[in-house]
């Protein structure tokens, strides 16, 4: 397979995150490919599929990522895959599906209160519930009868030949860097059980000011703010898409500091040092994006789906972003946007954009 043709989409989902990477193999026809990582809220789901239809003429996503366990990224999942299940006539079908199951990664020795492993499947699966009976790893349970192929996707998948498990795709195009079997086994039993939920809100007229020290990004707010505390966050699946023009585009989910640290190859680190685009974690949080990992990062393009400044998005990350050179777009501002190589223009899109 070699890709020179692609395109991404981020779309206008508000507070939560919907990307597409539609991509041509060279070597068979220009045949296409459609990923889609994560879907929004439920309410999101037929935007997604419209999208889809209209904008790129398919009925089929080639590979679904799924990188947490959060709505705002699962919810719309939910949908699409309700519509598969019942035979709905303008279903969007999925050929492959990728997301960690946390009933695999969890035992009842690691927990309390909970005797059997019936129960224990309950609890942990729970955190892809939407109410109403809707249950993301439950309808994907169903769907195995309907060529739907479920894996979940860890970064040492080559060490468990015998699991379900995947690190690449597209001849390794798509690479997974993140998490590891072991630092998602660490965070399952915390899910959900955080003692107080982290508020991720931001003053609009905090501290946004960013120096160089040495030649590195220093920004005292994003100091003094932490990672992450959220088990949920840290999990995410966190992957690089390498066309042939090579460029790496680095998807993080609501991924921080720890995440990466948490690497199980030391060398995936530096792959990611440097890269050309990035979707920033988390909404643009100042917890999920420290002066560390701007500095090694450095992106050219960053694209961060949200709502407003001070709604997860702060300042301070977009500036201390823009001190390395790089341009910042954020669907708060632009709605939906669209990076391509080498694909047919589109006349409702603009070439310019006013970076943040």
């Amino acid at each position: 397979m070699k890709i020179t043709k692609y395109e991404i989409d981020m779309l206008d989902v508000k507070s939560a995150d919907a990307f597409l990477i539609h991509f041509y193999d060279d070597d068979d026809n220009d045949k296409d490919y459609i990923i889609l990582v994560d879907a929004g809220n439920y309410n999101n789901g037929p935007t997604i599929a419209n999208f889809i239809k209209n904008r790129y003429g398919k009925k089929n996503i080639d590979l679904a990522i799924c990188s947490h366990c959060d709505k705002d990224h699962f919810g719309g999942f939910v949908w699409l895959l309700e519509q598969i299940r019942d035979n709905a006539p303008n279903r969007i079908n999925i050929s492959h599906f990728w997301v960690d199951d946390p009933a695999d990664h969890v035992s009842l020795g690691m927990v309390k209160r909970i005797r059997t492993h019936g129960s224990l499947v309950v609890k942990a699966r729970s955190v892809y519930d939407l109410g109403d009976n809707k249950n993301m790893l439950d309808i994907l349970d169903e769907l195995g009868n309907k060529k739907l192929i479920w894996t979940e996707p860890f970064s040492d998948a080559g060490k468990y030949s015998d699991k379900p498990y995947s690190v690449d795709a597209f001849d390794n195009h798509i690479e997974v860097l993140g998490p590891s079997v072991t630092y998602y086994e660490q965070l399952v039993p915390d899910f959900r059980n955080e003692l107080k939920k982290k508020d991720y809100t931001t003053d609009e007229n905090e501290d946004a000011s960013i120096t160089l020290i040495e030649g590195r990004v220093y920004s005292k707010t994003l100091d003094d703010a932490g990672d992450d505390p959220s088990s949920h966050n840290q999990s995410s699946v966190i992957f690089i898409f390498k066309p042939d023009d090579g460029k790496k585009f680095l998807f993080m989910g609501d991924a921080g500091r720890d995440a990466i640290d948490h690497f199980f190859y030391e060398e995936d680190k530096y792959k990611i040092k440097g890269i050309y685009w990035l979707k920033v974690p988390h909404h643009g949080s100042k917890y999920n994006m420290d002066n560390w990992m701007i500095d090694h990062l450095r992106p050219k393009n960053a694209f961060i789906s949200t709502e407003k400044v001070g709604h997860y998005l702060s300042q301070a990350v977009v500036n201390a972003l823009k001190k390395c050179d790089c341009k910042v777009c954020s669907t708060h501002k632009h709605g939906s946007v669209w990076h391509h190589c080498g694909t047919t223009s589109r006349d409702d899109y603009s070439s310019i954009i006013s970076f943040l």
